[in-house]
């Protein structure tokens, strides 16, 4: 509802109680003279509703009536003065009453829960203190019970774990930071390691070229071909110390890895086939150094002079052995040096390489692990059920041998399937989509269907107006005969009037009725 229908309706309510100012005041002073009236020639001076309760009023000038009413009137006020004083005297009492029993009250609440605190608390220590006690009535809580010789007292001692899976671990376990900390250090040490044995050797070779040319004209033959026999004997021994390591090392390598890795072998193979050629090439140099040591010194023959005079033959005096070494002795120090120099950084190398495919293959095992896509669409080749748990250096020996393809080719694989799954039902949502767009239009051309002959019947409309103008009529004279003649013509003209006032394009025109001549023929005559 408005404002305005709201202003009325209070308007309507309140009509009987409203008046005019003129009726008002004429109703007033019929009022006023039926008082007068009534008080018998006494003017009132006040209204007697509003009377105060101090003062009551007087009752010797009034008469009958008006007497009775300040009479009762005086003993109402005296009835509520008394009232208002029992009631005053009884709310003292009470709030004084109120106030002291208020006080206990408050302290006995404070006591209550005072109380009921107190019990909880003990509540819960007898709780903590009964559960103390049956744990110490249980076997666990005696110390001994998890001493380990008590424990492990019957059992087999376990046997040694292995130096090279200590210090697999030891690395694995510790941090790369650390790990690189101590790298760098070792390569600083055996830096400044190789310094000092270099300033040590350039300093003993000085000591030699100074001892060599300051004794050379007094070290005997002897003496330099036993220095040369003790420097050979000196090099042939680090050679072969340095071969048997290397093949100590890989056969070793080849007996740990000759059932779990079969290019481990072939590689070993080739590192020894490597070492036995150079083994060889030792031995031919080293026969060819002998041969050379103990060959004779050839006479050298003097040229003819001019006048052709016959020379004696002078043989020169046979140099020692020791002559033909003396002058590779610096090229063979510098040779040992960098073949020492090569195995330590292939030795590094080595290591360093190691450690960054095992990181490698840590990094890619604990991807594996936490990846969705790789359980999703695991390779064709792995298995579904769980083998059973290997041994510990079994499967140590099956993670180093392992390499990074390996882990990295269920990734590929996995990628190709989730996108080729993609494909699939990227190409299953585009067929929904042509069903779907076939539907509509199959939808579409069943409604152009419905509206073709709507179409194709104004076309023959315009076509065939001479037709439709027979055929009308025909219709007009069965229709002139079945009805008042009077009638016939306004039927024709009401019918035309509809005919020209539809519209072409309308839906309605399929109907194709005569509803107005229907609507001419209910029309009484």
């Amino acid at each position: 509802m408005s404002s305005h229908e709201v202003a009325r309706a209070i308007q309507e309510s309140l009509g009987p109680y409203i008046r005019p100012r003129e009726e008002a005041s004429h109703i007033r002073r019929v009022l006023a003279s039926y008082l007068d009236s009534c008080l018998e020639d006494v003017s009132a001076t006040g209204p007697l509703a509003l009377v105060e309760p101090t003062k009551p009023a007087s009752s010797a000038a009034s008469r009958s009536l008006h007497r009775e009413y300040i009479e009762a009137l005086n003993a109402n006020l005296k009835a509520r003065k008394d009232y208002g004083a029992s009631y005053q005297e009884n709310a003292s009492a009470t709030r004084v009453e109120g106030l002291a029993v208020a006080l206990p009250k408050l302290d006995h609440l404070k006591e209550h829960l005072a109380t009921i605190s107190l019990q909880k608390k003990q509540e819960r220590l007898q709780a903590v203190e009964k559960h103390l006690v049956l744990l110490k009535q249980k076997p666990a809580a005696s110390p001994d019970f998890l001493d380990p010789e008590e424990i492990f007292g019957d059992s087999r001692p376990l046997p040694d774990v292995p130096r090279d899976v200590v210090t697999a671990l030891t690395i694995n376990n510790a941090p790369s930071a650390t790990h690189l900390k101590e790298l760098i250090d070792q390569l600083e040490k055996h830096v400044l390691r190789t310094k000092l044995l270099l300033k040590r050797e350039e300093q003993l070779l000085e000591q030699v070229k100074s001892r060599s040319s300051a004794t050379q004209g007094t070290i005997t033959d002897s003496a330099k071909l036993e220095a040369l026999d003790t420097a050979r004997n000196e090099l042939i021994k680090w050679i072969e110390t340095e071969l048997g390591k290397a093949g100590d090392g890989g056969g070793s390598e080849d007996g740990e890895h000759e059932n779990h890795r079969a290019s481990g072998t072939a590689r070993l193979d080739e590192q020894l086939a490597g070492i036995k050629e150079k083994y060889t090439r030792y031995l031919e140099a080293r026969k060819a150094l002998l041969q050379l040591v103990s060959q004779q010194a050839t006479p050298i023959i003097k040229p003819r002079t001019q006048d052709k005079t016959v020379q004696p033959t002078s043989t020169s005096t046979p140099n020692p052995p020791a002559n033909f070494l003396s002058p590779y002795l610096e090229q063979l120090l510098s040779v040992a040096h960098e073949q020492k120099g090569l195995i330590a950084q292939k030795s590094h190398l080595n290591t360093i390489i190691a450690k960054q495919l095992r990181e490698n293959c840590h990094a890619l095992d604990r991807l594996a692990e936490e990846s969705q896509l790789i359980p999703a669409h695991p390779a064709p080749g792995t298995t579904r059920h769980k083998p059973a748990a290997p041994a510990f250096s079994d499967a140590l020996r099956a993670s180093e041998t392992l390499d990074a393809s390996s882990r990295v080719k269920p990734w590929v694989f996995a990628a190709d399937s989730a996108k080729i799954a993609t494909l699939e039902v990227v190409a299953e949502k585009i067929e929904e989509g042509q069903l779907a767009i076939e539907g509509s239009m199959r939808t579409i051309s069943e409604i152009d269907q419905l509206l073709k002959p709507h179409a194709s019947g104004q076309g023959e409309e315009g076509g065939n107006s001479e037709g439709g103008g027979e055929g009308d009529s025909v219709e007009d004279i069965w229709l002139a005969e079945s009805r008042p003649s009077g009638k016939s013509t306004s039927a024709q003209n009401i019918a035309g009037k509809g005919a020209g006032s539809r519209s072409a394009g309308d839906v309605w025109d399929m109907l194709d009725g005569n509803l107005g001549l229907l609507r001419v023929d209910l029309d009484p005559p």
